[in-house]
């Protein structure tokens, strides 16, 4: 807790140094690990030299562009050929949002580092030790340890498949500071405030999303019936939190002490300004490095800083996964956000839903309605939603609950397509 402690101490210093200072830091660092990598860990050791990647004379930043990308693919290979923990190792498990299992070792000093990691949006931006929090999350546990009995960082967990009324209670029964969560989650609590006429009491001093894309619609719902600003957390359990909110929402701090992030197209950097994929270099672990590991999201780099005054730089774009992606009918390929913002103004209306393309120009849009949604409210979401998809056919269905995925996240757009698919199927 202490070595935690003095990290989180050092992370919130980074956020008043200067861009050149960070920029040097994540330079150097970055130098040490691609050496350790190539010369300690199998993957890299072979993917360099398959790449005629001299790593003795890697310089830094300025030479990131020469190594190879990797994806997770490649990175669960190399952690099941990897050994066992020992005892200053830690394990990382996850079911990934398709629950395929992906398990990895992270060194202790890295453990302790990416715990203050974990800390540091939400304390920057408000969060007092002496909060109570209430996290609805897919995998609630039992939280004991010894400084929560000193009522520091007090945390309750609920399971995101809870009845929403049962979170409600259960909030008013703790009294909580702060509510955290996933986007698709709160969206429920939120609904079920709205159809009862309910507020929280007390009402929520912050509230935090995290691990699923943040649609405008739900942060409008969620603002409006928590009356709190909702802050935004971009991270992966792989990679810990890489970008994070702060009272501006102008963009999403990258945590350049923590990753060095890339925006590429065909696996090569775009100008800053330029959507393409997020590409993350995690700078702490040494036991299994992440380095150019492709998150498959789509993302843009802003080239104004935020006006809080942090150094960090900004991701202001984020548009969901590469590979999900909406496909019209004449091949051209759509974020999600840019169709689904068809639907903000029936919020009130709709508790849930799920976008699903079936094919070329055909969809599916699953609704899971409120006791204000109507019938002139279905003519006017397939009309919208048509108009917006190049006037495809779209089959809409009430339904009275849309599953999560095996991560228990729920995502609003899911596509049957393979990526690189195309009309012709070629």
């Amino acid at each position: 807790m202490l070595r935690r402690a003095a990290y989180l101490a050092q992370m919130l210093r980074n956020g008043s140094r200067s861009p050149a200072s960070l920029a040097a830091r994540q330079s150097k660092e970055l130098s040490a690990l691609v050496r350790y990598a190539a010369a300690q860990v199998p993957l890299y050791r072979d993917l360099y030299a398959a790449h005629g990647v001299r790593t003795a004379s890697f310089n830094g930043l300025q030479d990131l562009h020469l190594l190879p990308i990797v994806d997770k693919q490649q990175i669960r290979a190399a952690a099941a050929r990897s050994p066992g923990g020992g005892a200053r190792r830690v394990t990382i498990r996850t079911s990934g949002s398709t629950g395929e299992p992906f398990e990895f070792q992270i060194d202790h000093a890295h453990d302790q580092w990416r715990k203050a990691q974990y800390l540091r949006p939400y304390i920057s931006n408000g969060l007092h030790l002496r909060h109570r929090i209430l996290r609805i999350t897919a995998h609630p546990r039992l939280r004991g340890a010894w400084f929560t009995r000193l009522g520091l960082l007090r945390e309750w967990q609920l399971d995101c498949a809870s009845d929403p009324a049962f979170m409600a209670d259960e909030w008013e029964r703790l009294r909580p500071d702060v509510l955290q969560g996933y986007p698709s989650s709160l969206r429920l609590l939120a609904h079920h405030c709205l159809e009862r006429g309910r507020t929280l009491q007390p009402a929520p001093q912050l509230v935090f999303t995290d691990s699923e894309l943040l649609l405008p619609d739900t942060r409008a719902l969620l603002e409006e019936q928590f009356a709190a600003p909702v802050l935004d957390i971009f991270g992966t359990f792989e990679t810990d939190n890489i970008a994070f909110q702060c009272q501006q929402r102008e963009g999403y701090h990258v945590a350049t002490d923590c990753v060095v992030l890339e925006i590429v197209r065909d696996g090569k950097p775009v100008p800053i300004g330029e959507e393409g994929e997020i590409v993350v270099t995690v700078l702490g672990n040494k036991t299994l490095p992440f380095i150019r590991y492709n998150l498959k999201d789509i993302g843009r780099l802003s080239k104004q800083p935020c006006s809080c005054g942090l150094s960090f730089p900004l991701l202001t774009v984020l548009q969901g996964r590469a590979n999900d992606q909406i496909v019209l009918a004449d091949g051209r390929r759509r974020p999600p956000p840019a169709i689904l913002a068809h639907l903000a103004r029936f919020i009130d209306a709709i508790l849930q839903y799920q976008l699903r393309q079936i094919g070329f120009g055909r969809f599916e849009l699953l609704i899971v309605p409120s006791s204000r949604f109507s019938e002139s409210s279905r003519s006017d979401i397939l009309r919208g939603i048509g108009s917006a998809l190049g006037n495809a056919k779209v089959e809409l269905r009430m339904v009275d609950m849309i599953p999560p995925d095996p991560s228990g996240k729920r995502r609003a757009f899911v596509s049957a397509f393979a990526a690189g698919a195309s009309p012709t199927g070629s």
